[in-house]
């Protein structure tokens, strides 16, 4: 070995002097081994010339490590010791059982269905860390293009490009309106009845591509907000309009007092789909595992 140069070593050469410490001897290190004792001799010897210092004593009843053999054979196991951990991390994070998924989502998509999918996830890979980051579907979009999200859950039938998308889960529209409206005393509330209405909805939670799904009739005016949830529900206490909302919204909303929600339909009910939308070249594996889990569920 030329002088600084950091020495050469291959992790045979390494288990093999651990096991003849162990065994006491070269004969039975290699009988343990299962190799010639003049193979294992000569590869612990090349180690020993390597790092440039005797690791055993030799003598006619086996071989014990020398002081500096000694201080080298308890480094070595602690070193092979957290190799192994590291493989044992790289392979469960290759299989999706470890690393980081970063979701992107708006408030009012936090969902039962969505907590279920977590949950069954979280269930199935308890050491992956799941981070949720809140915004706009469209600034989330980009953010998976960038790679800076993994997985973005957005409306269906918003219009993306370049990635992949795959419908989740659907949920039930349903119109929030003040309990004094005459159609409060429905149980549901028919889409043609909402004539004369304006219809708010939040552009960044529920925007015009899911809308046009529905057919909403011309007669209809439909006014976007750009904000959340919470000033959509403001405008409809202000009597501004009604709003346009989705079961699973509902589920993590308080409803201010003197406001009431009812399922909407069009002869049947009206639901209207979630999708994950993600960067096919994402390499992730917890990507990966997650979307095999979310289909398992449709």
């Amino acid at each position: 070995m030329k002088p600084g140069s950091a020495p050469r070593l291959d992790l045979t050469s390494l288990r093999w002097s651990l096991v003849v410490a162990s065994a006491g001897g070269f004969r039975k290190a290699a009988d343990a081994l299962g190799v010639e004792q003049s193979a294992l001799s000569r590869r612990v010897r090349g180690l020993e010339d390597e790092i440039g210092v005797s690791l055993f004593h030799r003598n006619p009843g086996g071989a014990t490590p020398t002081f500096a053999g000694d201080s080298f054979i308890r480094g070595v196991e602690h070193a092979l010791d957290l190799l192994s951990d590291t493989v044992t991390e790289a392979r469960e994070a290759g299989q999706g059982r470890l690393g980081r998924l970063k979701i992107g989502l708006t408030p009012s998509f936090l969902s039962e269905a969505l907590f279920g999918l977590l949950q069954r996830f979280r269930g199935a890979h308890p050491h992956v860390q799941i981070e949720m980051v809140s915004g706009d579907a469209g600034d989330h979009l980009s953010a998976v293009a960038d790679r800076r999200l993994d997985i973005a859950v957005l409306p269906g039938g918003m219009t993306v490009t370049g990635l992949d998308v795959s419908e989740l889960w659907r949920e039930t529209l349903h119109v929030v309106l003040p309990s004094g409206h005459p159609l409060a005393l429905e149980t549901t509330v028919d889409l043609q009845s909402l004539d004369g209405d304006a219809l708010l909805i939040s552009e960044g939670d529920l925007g015009a591509d899911v809308l046009a799904q529905i057919r909403l009739p011309s007669s209809i005016t439909l006014k976007t907000v750009r904000a959340g949830l919470a000033i959509v529900l403001a405008q409809v206490e202000l009597g501004l309009g009604l709003a346009l909302v989705t079961s699973g919204a509902l589920d993590h909303a308080s409803l201010p007092d003197g406001l009431v929600h009812r399922p909407l339909h069009a002869g049947e009910g009206l639901s209207v789909g979630f999708a994950a939308a993600w960067f096919h070249q994402n390499d992730n594996p917890a990507l990966r595992r997650f979307m095999s889990s979310a289909r398992a569920l449709r």
